[in-house]
């Protein structure tokens, strides 16, 4: 595969699949700017070649990156569940709003990370730099989470959506089909985005390209729209707030939805080895992309309620976005046209965020993380793509589609997956404070300002504490409302366990051994 095809390619860095007591002080620069070649040894073995991949992406190309990395299935399927959290039209816009400050704010913090720190790899990088004790611990429990939760929970979540509006498109009904159809097609979408990425890996970059610009305009549609509608509908109440809820876990609920659409501001810090002067592209372009993706996402809502009524909306479920349209273009266009765009635009995001996925699973695996990492780790001499990986992550996103129980399964995975992120976002943050004391020697050309930081900071602490209170719709919910924080909870604890099995008895690696500056 060339590497200078794809602007999600995480860059891969070639080391011995087992750790050893020497390897091991190579951890924080596991991911570095290498790329895949199709050089062979003996027909038995895969070659990666040594080569840095190419400094393409400008302040334009960046942004247009940013925002097709977050534009996905949540602005069209989550306002619903939103308005149902959080009571009121008026709230649910102030929730879209508070989430656009808090991804900006923790943008600013990501932005100083990646230029302090110019290599690709996110925060895998930033954790083993910031928290070099015990060894490796944070980039192991890091990476198993986004391998085994954040990133198959998510494309779960999209591909489930991608089922619905194709029924839609289908049938002409926004919500009397099979739970189990939409499954079905889920799967089948994934299998297709890993069999592209696998084996036609050029046209599966291609195709990720045209689909972003199917999801901008598709979102400047809903907008103007909105626009030519405005004050028919739920946004011509004289109380605008009313019905609002006083429960905490509410807001965290819905405060997870809209990071979910707000998520994927940070794709840039897993190329920072292909941006053209990353210490001024990386924070223009990621700053730049979220801030235009925030205006369209807060116009967007007001137009949803500019058109449908409180009631229509709250029974929409996941397609909101094409019951919006049917009212405002008629059947034809809501029915037909626009569901099977946003199907377009939601299957673009479970391409791309396949082809991450199986990049973070081949990247753990060549750092010693995962069992058989031979396997999970090896590279198709014919295709010159982590064909295993690729499987690897199709089978889990496949696990998440399947097992959730019907009626409430896509916010279920939204929360699920949601949990362990913020717990290492937040982390990623304090190793930010925390490197300005122990780190003063590293340059900053970003500094995002502290009570940027603090604002990112208390965001993390506020959406791990209160998903454990209890909902005031607690009774009526049909998986409790605990399953989400405590799986969260119980699979970090459970993968601190994995990574002293693995690292410390099996591997031997010194987890005590400090990380000098000039090693960062």
């Amino acid at each position: 595969m060339d590497s200078s095809t794809s602007y999600n390619d995480i860059p891969l860095r070639v080391q011995p699949s087992k750790l050893s007591t020497g390897s091991v002080d190579r951890l924080s620069t596991s991911i570095d700017a290498y790329s895949l070649s199709e050089q062979a040894s003996s027909p038995a073995s895969n070659v990666l070649a040594d080569e840095p991949l190419e400094r393409r992406l400008g302040l334009w190309s960046g942004m247009a990156i940013v925002m097709g990395s977050i534009i996905g299935s949540g602005i069209f399927s989550t306002p619903s569940l939103i308005l149902g959290s959080v009571g009121s039209v008026g709230m649910s816009i102030v929730v879209w709003v508070i989430g656009a400050v808090v991804s900006l704010c923790g943008c600013a913090a990501y932005m100083e990370l990646g230029t302090m720190l110019p290599k690709s790899g996110g925060e895998k990088a930033y954790l083993e730099a910031a928290f070099p004790r015990p060894r490796a611990l944070l980039g192991f429990v890091f990476c198993l989470a986004s391998i085994l939760v954040c990133y198959p929970t998510g494309l779960a979540a999209d591909a489930v959506v991608t089922g619905s509006y194709l029924l839609y498109a289908i049938t002409g009904d926004a919500t009397g089909h099979s739970v189990w159809a939409e499954r079905a097609i889920g799967v089948g979408v994934t299998a297709l985005c890993a069999l592209m990425h696998a084996c036609v890996a050029k046209t599966a970059i291609r195709t990720q390209g045209l689909l972003t610009v199917v999801k901008a305009l598709l979102l400047l549609l809903v907008v103007i729209v909105g626009l030519l509608n405005m004050g028919k509908s739920g946004l011509g109440s004289s109380n605008v707030f009313a019905g609002t809820s006083t429960n905490a876990n509410d807001y965290a609920s819905a405060l997870f939805k809209v990071f979910f659409a707000y998520s994927g501001y940070t794709a840039l810090n897993y190329a920072v080895d292909e941006l053209k002067r990353p210490e001024k592209t990386l924070p223009r372009a990621a700053l730049g992309g979220l801030s235009l993706t925030a205006i369209l996402y807060v116009l967007s809502n007001v137009a949803y309620f500019a058109v449908l009524d409180v009631q229509t909306i709250g029974a929409s479920g996941t397609t909101v976005a094409g019951v919006f349209f049917t009212k405002a273009l008629g059947a034809v266009w809501g029915q037909r046209i626009v569901p099977v765009l946003i199907a377009l635009a939601t299957f673009g995001n479970v391409m791309c965020g396949v082809f991450a996925a199986s990049r973070v699973v081949f990247a753990a695996a060549r750092d010693g993380y995962l069992p058989w990492d031979h396997l999970w780790g090896s590279v198709s001499q014919r295709f010159a793509t982590p064909v295993w990986a690729l499987g690897a992550t199709w089978a889990l996103i496949t696990v998440y589609i399947v097992l959730p129980p019907p009626g409430e399964a896509y916010a279920l995975l939204i929360d699920v997956g949601g949990y362990p992120f913020w717990v290492f976002s937040g982390l990623a943050v304090i190793g930010l404070v925390r490197m300005r004391s122990t780190h003063r020697g590293l340059a900053r050309p970003f500094r995002a300002w502290m009570p940027v930081n603090v604002v990112s900071i208390a965001a993390a602490v506020f959406m791990c504490v209160v998903p454990f209170v209890k909902p005031s719709d607690a009774e009526s919910m049909k998986v409790p409302y605990w399953v989400a924080p405590v799986t969260g909870v119980v699979f970090i604890a459970v993968s601190c366990g994995l990574w002293y099995v693995k690292m410390v008895l099996l591997d031997h690696v010194e987890y005590h051994k400090q990380i000098s500056e000039d090693q960062i």
